[in-house]
């Protein structure tokens, strides 16, 4: 494997990929959170997904990042470096039929490190 990762290619390591539960829960798709909560309003009104849809916002966000190349890489020095994946998410119950782009950022310390889910929300 090559390091830093590229755009174009698929995010290293995606199948350990880590923080994805904890990141949607605590941050994405919490209404109270101050500065996640427009996100969650956000998945909540154009999607029907909340913190109920968890386990659906989890899946589809691993399924996605199997399939999609990474857009952009950044230096996230001293962090490694982050990379950005966008893929289309499809809405549940009566949002079903709608899709929209969801951003995922991902932080990668090293070669030898998991993808971590850094932030997750819908595209404008």
């Amino acid at each position: 494997m090559r390091w830093p990762p590229e755009a174009g290619e698929l995010l290293p390591r995606f199948e350990e990929a880590v923080g994805i539960r904890k990141k949607l829960a605590a941050y994405s798709l919490d209404l109270t959170h101050e500065s996640g909560g427009a996100k969650a309003l956000g998945f909540a009104r154009v999607l029907g997904i909340t913190l109920s849809s968890l386990d659906y916002l989890e899946a589809a966000i691993r399924a996605g990042i199997r399939v999609t190349p990474i857009a952009v890489v950044r230096e996230n020095e001293p962090h490694g470096v982050t990379c950005l994946v966008e893929f289309p998410l499809r809405g549940i119950g009566i949002h079903r039929y709608r899709v929209v782009p969801l951003r995922t950022v991902w932080e990668i310390r090293d070669q030898d490190s998991p993808p971590r889910l850094v932030t997750a929300f819908l595209k404008p």
